[in-house]
């Protein structure tokens, strides 16, 4: 029988300070091309679909699995927020596997979430052996803030703070304060409550004293929760991973893209499932079934990493860059470039559209309607459900059903024709959008629905803009006058299906997945609760466009 290979525990890596830290190595007989998985969460515990260390050793690759520094068996100081550090440490640790006797020289670097953040940053710095990084679900702070809009991932940054607390707690063993182990404790069971409470920046679940990081110095930007790198310097060929409910999907795509723009003469790969940003790749998100064929495993995701690696050390092959899920064909699809090649739509809202009731249209032409309105209290919001959510909280990420939520009194739902064909939406998704608010500021959440047949209102993509930062943060907010706004909804590939109905539901509020704006201008972290305001969307010149459209 052919050994496959050895694992070891415990190995240490020297860092330029002198740290060591602590990973397992799982390596072929013979040297071979090392795959490094850097993680805060534990080396055991790596749960993505998307690589395991076992895959890297059956392909005939080494896998290097380390803590990051000051977590579990690393040595070094632990800081929640230290980018650079991280950085550093990954770049040591690419060049120090490269000169170990079980790796030949090239060194890849892998993972999922803060993993693959970390695989960018280190390759940013440009080590001379790395050969290529495959980073999943990825952003960073400017992609984010194009992403939010100006809004807070609310529920993300809670739910994280709350594991990092536990985890914190935990490693004091029994010299924890029992106080404290109740107080993150109960706000892992209901994240909700913590969030309602005004202003933000007091949440006193998150009052933990000796606890490295403040709520408030995360709301207010005193304490960089993402990092930024420069694309430019990353000189090796990126595959990235994401799916179309991943809360990073668009930031993940922009990646790719730019990737693709700045180092046109490397071969940069794109794989996009029907996945959310959790660990299980499967078929089955939200209340849908996409078929066995959708799931990581039998997409054989795995395979297509190593693929690539090899591909980085051998030369391309014929295999085409992009691989995308079309979802209501529920099909993989390859392609040459992103977006793939697809017929653009151009909708137009026309009213009326009464909040709760009727829905307006999305029509060909532009109409002529007067403006809809409703009204927005920040002491009601409209519940997060389904979408591109984190499940870190109580949230669940996906296609579920938004009938109830559009039968609220302060959602305006647009529905197109019954479709006489199946029409396939394959690329960015953008609303153009004449609005008007009361309050000195506001939120517009936009959601890209599939209207089935029998009724349900099914999220595909979705984005949001907060007045105030609609052309940059302190954008001054026009009580009453209609102001033109883009909502960048993201990327997607979806079929709607004959029979269905292309929709789009508008709201001003989202939570607790983003934070509820209190209309009155003041910053997030220290608002006051606020009051009711009406909200107004005027026709004519607001436009939804799918895909790769002439502009109107």
């Amino acid at each position: 029988m052919t050994e496959l290979g050895r694992i070891e525990g415990g190995v240490e890596t020297p860092m330029r300070d002198g740290v060591r830290l602590r990973g397992d190595l799982w390596r072929p007989p013979s040297p071979s091309p090392a795959v490094v998985f850097r993680t805060p969460y534990g080396r055991r515990q790596i749960s993505s679909d998307t690589l395991h260390p076992q895959h890297c050793l059956a392909g005939g690759f080494a896998a290097l699995v380390q803590d990051t520094r000051g977590r579990f068996d690393s040595g070094g100081e632990w800081r929640a927020v230290m980018w650079e550090q991280e950085a550093e440490d990954t770049y040591d640790t690419v060049e120090w596997a490269a000169a170990q006797p079980w790796c030949d020289g090239n060194v890849f670097l892998a993972g999922t979430s803060y993993l693959g953040i970390v695989a960018w940053l280190g390759a940013a710095l440009r080590p001379p052996h790395l050969r290529g990084i495959a980073a999943a679900m990825t952003t960073g702070a400017v992609a984010d803030v194009h992403d939010t809009g100006g809004a807070l991932r609310l529920d993300h940054l809670v739910g994280w703070l709350a594991y990092m607390a536990a985890d914190w707690l935990g490693r004091q063993g029994p010299d924890a304060d029992p106080a404290l182990v109740a107080k993150v404790a109960a706000l892992i069971h209901d994240p909700e409550r913590a969030m309602l409470r005004l202003p933000l920046a007091d949440m006193p679940e998150l009052d933990l004293p000796g606890f490295p990081i403040r709520v408030g110095d995360l709301l207010d930007g005193r304490v960089r929760a993402l990092p930024d790198w420069d694309h430019a310097a990353v000189e090796v060929p990126v595959l990235s991973v994401t799916g179309w409910y991943d809360v990073y999907a668009t930031a993940t795509i922009r990646g790719h893209l730019e990737m693709r723009r700045l180092r046109p003469d490397l071969r940069h790969e794109l794989i996009v499932g029907p996945w959310a940003h959790t660990g299980a790749l499967t078929h089955l998100q939200g209340e849908v079934n996409f078929g066995v064929a959708a799931s990581a495993a039998a997409a054989r995701l795995p395979a297509q990493h190593l693929g690539f690696f090899r591909r980085c050390v051998d030369g391309p092959d014929e295999s085409a860059p992009v691989r995308y899920f079309l979802m209501g064909a529920d099909k993989w699809h390859a392609a040459e470039r992103w977006p793939a090649d697809a017929a653009g739509h151009v909708l137009h809202l026309t009213g009326p559209a009464v909040p709760g009731g009727p829905p307006g249209r999305l029509t060909a032409a532009p109409g002529t309607a007067a403006p809809d309105g409703y009204v927005h209290d920040p002491a009601d919001p409209v519940p997060s459900r389904g979408g591109r959510v984190l499940h870190l909280g109580r949230l669940t990420p996906g296609p579920l059903d938004l009938g109830r939520t559009a039968t609220r009194p302060d959602v305006l739902l647009y529905l197109g024709d019954v479709l006489t064909e199946d029409t396939d939406v394959i690329g960015r998704v953008r609303l153009r959008l004449t609005f008007a608010t009361e309050a000195a500021d506001a939120d517009v959440m936009a959601r890209l629905v599939d209207g089935l047949p029998d009724g349900r209102l099914l999220p595909v993509c979705e984005g949001v803009v907060r007045l105030s930062h609609r052309d940059g943060p302190d954008t001054p907010v026009p009580r009453g006058e209609p102001v033109r706004l883009e909502i960048d909804l993201g990327h997607t590939a979806q079929r709607f299906r004959t029979g269905h109905r292309i929709g789009l539901m508008l709201s001003s509020s989202n939570f607790p997945h983003y934070d509820r704006n209190q209309g009155s201008g003041q910053p997030a972290a220290t608002a006051e609760p606020g009051t009711p305001s009406t909200q107004s969307v005027h026709y004519g010149t607001s436009v939804l466009l799918l895909g790769d459209v002439v502009e109107p």
